[in-house]
Parts: structure tokens; C-alpha cells; sequence
């Protein structure tokens, strides 16, 4: 396995791939990085978003904060929901109820959270598509939703004085899932000093 002393920065690799040029990979291997950046690269969605956040003044941080305020929304929500599944708080609060007035919240955040992601992700899809804190927080994501939707399909199971073991499980899976794609959203930009320390 090859030491990670020898693989390039994140911003070594952006910086060389100006032209569209990927890094070299092994030829027995089917290079996937390779091909979704040059998928995105040439998308006429890359030169849109690009030209969006440059031409527009102040846009940048705005779609910023409004991605935060969508990840906020859906961890707050969520995480709390948990929370009280696992009998950690809100010891009070119906958690049937509970889910009925917080899911609402972490479907309408879910859009505005990919959408305002989306638009740093094609303006330079080799930043994003080379980084592994972003492989990571995709991976989080994906399951995360899954399990997210698998909760409030058995919403009904909350209902009853105990809440099952499996139940609680689940939500446990789901607290650390959103935790960890907030967190990996975070460290995005600051992937070097995790794999490329110096």
C-alpha cells in the first residue's frame, strides 16, 4: 500500500488539473475519480455555477451560509429527535409527536442543503472529487438519508410506552450519520493537515 507521504495535496491536485488533466492512476484499475471529474468538468453546469459565484457580488458566502442554516436545520432537528428515542433528553416530549413536527423541518432542509451544496461542487468538481473528506462525508450522507427515511417509515413504532431496542439502534445510526457528514463538511477545506500533514 502506497504511503500517503507520496500522494499529492488536494490543492496540488486542483491546481494541476486546470486542463482537465487527472492524476496518473493504474491502468489495470478503472479510474472513476478520473471519469467524474472530467464528467463534471465538461458539464455545461462546472462554467454556469462558476460564473454564478463570480459574477454575482457577495454570492459566494451567501449560498455558504445558507448551506449551513440547511445542515443546521437537518442535525438540529434530527439529532434532538434521537436524542429522545434514546431516552437523553426531552424525557417529557411525546416522541411520535416529536417526529411529526421535526421531519417536516429535515424534508424542506434536505433540498436546500443539496442544492446550495451543489452549486461549489460543480463550480470546481476536481476540489471536491479528489478530496477523501468528501468521499467520506458523501458516503455519510447517502446512508444517513437512507436511514433517515427508514425512521420515519416506522414513525408509528414511537407510539408505544417502550420504544423498541431496534428502534433506538436505528436512531443511534442516524444521530452519528448526521454528525459525521457535519463534521466531514467542515474539514473539507481542511483535508491537508489530516492526510498530507508536513
Amino acid at each position: 500500500m502506497p504511503s500517503l507521504k507520496n500522494v499529492k495535496p488536494v490543492s496540488d491536485i486542483v491546481s494541476n488539473n486546470k486542463n482537465n488533466q487527472v492524476p496518473d492512476t493504474d491502468p489495470f484499475m478503472p479510474d472513476i475519480a478520473g471519469s467524474l471529474s472530467d464528467f463534471f468538468s465538461n458539464s455545461p453546469l462546472r462554467e454556469f455555477s462558476d460564473n454564478l459565484l463570480r459574477s454575482v457580488p457577495g454570492l459566494p458566502p451567501v449560498v455558504q451560509t445558507i448551506h449551513l442554516l440547511g445542515v443546521a436545520v437537518i442535525v438540529g432537528s434530527m439529532v434532538f429527535l434521537c436524542l429522545r428515542i434514546l431516552g437523553l433528553a426531552a424525557d417529557r416530549q411525546d416522541p411520535y409527536e416529536m417526529a411529526q413536527r421535526l421531519f417536516p423541518w429535515f424534508f424542506s432542509a434536505i433540498p436546500v442543503m443539496f442544492i446550495s451544496g451543489a452549486v461549489f461542487f460543480l463550480a470546481r468538481p476536481q476540489r471536491y472529487i479528489y478530496n477523501p473528506i468528501f468521499t467520506i462525508k458523501t458516503v455519510a450522507f447517502l446512508l444517513t438519508i437512507i436511514a433517515s427515511f427508514w425512521l420515519w417509515k416506522y414513525r408509528s413504532e414511537l407510539k408505544a410506552n417502550t420504544i423498541r431496542l431496534s428502534t433506538k439502534l436505528l436512531a443511534a445510526v442516524v444521530m452519528t450519520g448526521w454528525v459525521i457528514t457535519a463534521l466531514a463538511g467542515r474539514w473539507i477545506a481542511y483535508s491537508d493537515y489530516i492526510f498530507w500533514p508536513e
